[in-house]
């Protein structure tokens, strides 16, 4: 299974995902990158810290395959 990297980015400031997860697929890889953005704005609200700006998500190579803006889930559609 590939090994994905999901890191958070706050402006200059960088928090690396180390360990990673193995996961079957970038589709995989998508959704908990996804899920882990809509906790992190959850927590964030509740202890008034600062909300990452987005999450990239790497592979094992350190090749971006996608990233998750927060913003963006923040927004509706009318």
């Amino acid at each position: 299974m590939p090994l994905f990297h999901f890191n958070s980015y706050s402006g200059d400031l960088i928090l690396p995902d180390l360990e990673g997860e193995d996961l079957p697929d970038e589709a995989a890889a998508r959704d908990v990158a996804l899920s882990s953005a809509r906790e992190t704005l959850i927590e964030a609200v509740k202890s008034h810290n600062k909300v990452p700006d987005r999450i990239p998500v790497t592979d094992s190579r350190g090749r971006e395959v996608l990233t998750v803006v927060l913003a963006d889930l923040l927004r509706t559609s009318e």
